[in-house]
C-alpha cells in the first residue's frame, strides 16, 4: 500500500512541473491549442474488477497535460451464492398433476415476496399432496389457500381433483439473508377410476298456448311445447291433438298426429297447428303426449270465437264553403256476442277546423268525447258534430271506440272547405285627351285575390256616343256590337291569376265620354262595374 502511494506522489510532482514550464514558457493558454495535448504521464490501470478512470487524451483546448490519477483500487464484489439445483419452474405430470411455479426474478433483502403455483390434474386423482421446502434464508408469512407448516416444509392437502381441474396458490416468503434461494417444490396424487350406473326418468310436459279470441273465418294458431324433465331420454314421442267443434283443419281431419321423435333430458320440441274458426262460441283445444318409455300428459287451450266486436261510422258533407257549418253523423254499432261496457267515442276535429256542436259530449279544444255504461249486443248509437273553418283545404275528421272488453274501431271523413273567389277589375284609357277622329285603347284587367278558382267570368263594356268601339282582343275572343263589346266567357280563373283585355276606339264627338265595364262570374252574381273617362275636344 505505501508504494502505491509513493508511486502516485511522485506522479502529482512530475504533472506540477510540466504545468510551471508550459506556463513559463509560452505564455498562458494563449493562443488556443492547435491540436490535442499529448499526455505527459499515463497512470497504470486500475486493479480489476474496477474500470479505470483516466480520460482519454485531452481536448483540443489547453488543459492540464495529464488527467487526474485514478481513485485507489476497489475491493473486489462480493457475489451472491448460486442455487446448485438447475432452475425449472413446472413439475411434470407423473402422479396425474402438474404444478407450475413462478415469482420474481428479484427480491430486495428484507422485503416480502409472493411465490404463486398452479396445480392441475391431467387426470381424475384423489390423495393430492403439494410440499413446498423452503430453504435457509426465507421465512414463511402465509399462503392461499391456507398450508401446513412443518418445519420449513409447507405442505397444502388439496384431496381430490377433476380431470383437467386447476387450483391456484400462493404464498408469501420474505428475504432473510443475500444470495439465491432456491424452493423445493414435491407433489404426489392417486389416480382413480369409476364405476357407475345411471338411475333415471324420462318426465314429459305439455304446455300448448293459442289466442284467447278470434273473429268467424280468422285463422287459430295453436302452440304445442313439450319438454323432457326427467333425467333420462323419452323415447318415440307421439302428439295427438282432438280437433273441437267450432274449427277445422286444412286436411280436414278431426284428429291429427306428430311424431317427434327421441327427447333428451331438458330438451323441448314444437309443434305448429293452424285451424280457421267457424262457429261462435267458446272452444277449448286439446293435445294428449305420449311416449314408449314415460308417462303421457296433456295440455289444451281455450278460444272464445267472435266474443267482442263493435264498428263505428262517420258521415258528412264532401264540400263545404268556408265560414259556414258541416254537420256530421257518427255511428257506433255493437256486431260482436256480448255487451260492451264503459264504452267511449272520442272524435278529435282537425287542426284548422273547430268544433261548433257536439250535443252530449264533453268539449275540449278540438275534441268531443262521449259515454255511455253499456252497448248490447246488436245496438246501435249515435252521435252529431258540427264543425267550421275559415280556412280553405281538406281536412280529415277522425273519430274512435274503446271499451272494457278491448274491442276498439275508428273511421273517418274527409272534407273539402271550399274558399272564395275574389275578384278586382281595373280600366284604363291609353291616350287621353283625344281629338275627333283620333285614336285610343282602352286596357281591362281582371285579378283573382280570392282563395278559390271562379267560372263563368264574363266582361261587357259599354261605350257611350262620343268613342266608337273598333276592334277587340284579350284572354278570350271579344266581339264589337254598336256600342257594346262583349267577351267569351272564361271558365277555371285561379287564384291569383289576371285576365288581360283590349279595346281600339275613336273619337266621334267632342265630350266627356264615359266607358263603362262590367264583370261578372259565377260567383259573382250582381256584375262588377268600373268606367274610364275619355276627354274628347
Amino acid at each position: 500500500m505505501s508504494n502505491i502511494l509513493r508511486y502516485f506522489t511522485a506522479l502529482l510532482f512530475v504533472c506540477a512541473t510540466t504545468m510551471m514550464w508550459a506556463s513559463n514558457g509560452r505564455g498562458g493558454c494563449q493562443p488556443p491549442c492547435p491540436r490535442p495535448c499529448e499526455p505527459v504521464c499515463r497512470p497504470a490501470p486500475c486493479p480489476k474488477p474496477c474500470e479505470p478512470v483516466c480520460k482519454p487524451p485531452c481536448e483540443p483546448v489547453c488543459k492540464p497535460a495529464c488527467p487526474a490519477p485514478c481513485p485507489p483500487p476497489c475491493e473486489p464484489c462480493k457475489l451472491p451464492v448460486r442455487c446448485k439445483h438447475p432452475q425449472q419452474n413446472e413439475l411434470k405430470c407423473f402422479d396425474g398433476i402438474t404444478v407450475s411455479a413462478r415469482n420474481r426474478p428479484l427480491c430486495m433483502l428484507g422485503d416480502q415476496y409472493p411465490l404463486e403455483f398452479d396445480i392441475h390434474a391431467c387426470d381424475d386423482v384423489c390423495d393430492v399432496v403439494v410440499t413446498t421446502h423452503l430453504p435457509e434464508g426465507v421465512s414463511f408469512i402465509r399462503s392461499v389457500p391456507e398450508a401446513h407448516v412443518d418445519g420449513r416444509n409447507v405442505v397444502w392437502d388439496i384431496g381430490a381433483m377433476h380431470k383437467n381441474q386447476c387450483i391456484p396458490a400462493k404464498v408469501w416468503l420474505r428475504c432473510d439473508c443475500e444470495g439465491e434461494l432456491c424452493a423445493c417444490f414435491c407433489a404426489t396424487a392417486t389416480p382413480v377410476r369409476f364405476c357407475s350406473i345411471l338411475c333415471a326418468k324420462p318426465i314429459l310436459v305439455c304446455h300448448k298456448c293459442g289466442p284467447e279470441e278470434v273473429c268467424p273465418g280468422d285463422p287459430v294458431n295453436y302452440t304445442i311445447t313439450v319438454t323432457n324433465r326427467g333425467s333420462c331420454t323419452a323415447e318415440d314421442v307421439v302428439v295427438t291433438d282432438n280437433v273441437p267443434d267450432g274449427l277445422e283443419h286444412s286436411s280436414g281431419l278431426r284428429t291429427l298426429c306428430f311424431r317427434l321423435g327421441n327427447l333428451e333430458p331438458c330438451q323441448s320440441k314444437k309443434v305448429n297447428v293452424n285451424f280457421c274458426a267457424h262457429k261462435r262460441g267458446r272452444v277449448c283445444n286439446s293435445a294428449i303426449v305420449t311416449a314408449c318409455n314415460a308417462e303421457s300428459t296433456s295440455c289444451q287451450a281455450c278460444t272464445c270465437i267472435a266474443c267482442c266486436a263493435v264498428e263505428i261510422t262517420k258521415t258528412g258533407p264532401k264540400e263545404v264553403q268556408i265560414g259556414k257549418n258541416a254537420d256530421y253523423n257518427i255511428v257506433v254499432t255493437n256486431t260482436g256476442d256480448k255487451t260492451l261496457t264503459d264504452v267511449v267515442v272520442t272524435d278529435i276535429a282537425p287542426t284548422a277546423t273547430s268544433i261548433v256542436a257536439a250535443p252530449g259530449a264533453a268539449v275540449s279544444c278540438n275534441q268531443a268525447v262521449w259515454k255511455m255504461r253499456e252497448l248490447k249486443s246488436g245496438e246501435k248509437a249515435s252521435f252529431a258534430i258540427t264543425l267550421t273553418t275559415c280556412t280553405p283545404g281538406c281536412f280529415t275528421n277522425r273519430v274512435s271506440v274503446t271499451d272494457c272488453q278491448g274491442c276498439n274501431d275508428c273511421a273517418e271523413f274527409t272534407t273539402r272547405w271550399r274558399g272564395r273567389p275574389a275578384l278586382t277589375v281595373c280600366i284604363c284609357d291609353t291616350e287621353d285627351p283625344i281629338c275627333i277622329g283620333e285614336m285610343t285603347s282602352y286596357c281591362i284587367s281582371i285579378v283573382n285575390q280570392g282563395s278559390e278558382s271562379d267560372n263563368n267570368v264574363n266582361v261587357v263594356v259599354h261605350f257611350p256616343p262620343e268613342i266608337q268601339p273598333i276592334d277587340a282582343s284579350g284572354d278570350t275572343p271579344g266581339q264589337v256590337n254598336g256600342q257594346t263589346v262583349t267577351f267569351a266567357p272564361y271558365d277555371n280563373f285561379r287564384p291569383r291569376q289576371t285576365l288581360n283585355y283590349k279595346i281600339n276606339a275613336r273619337a266621334m264627338k267632342s265630350g266627356d265620354a264615359r266607358v263603362v265595364a262590367e264583370v261578372s262570374s259565377a260567383s259573382i252574381t250582381t256584375p262588377i262595374t268600373q268606367q274610364e273617362s275619355t276627354i274628347v275636344n
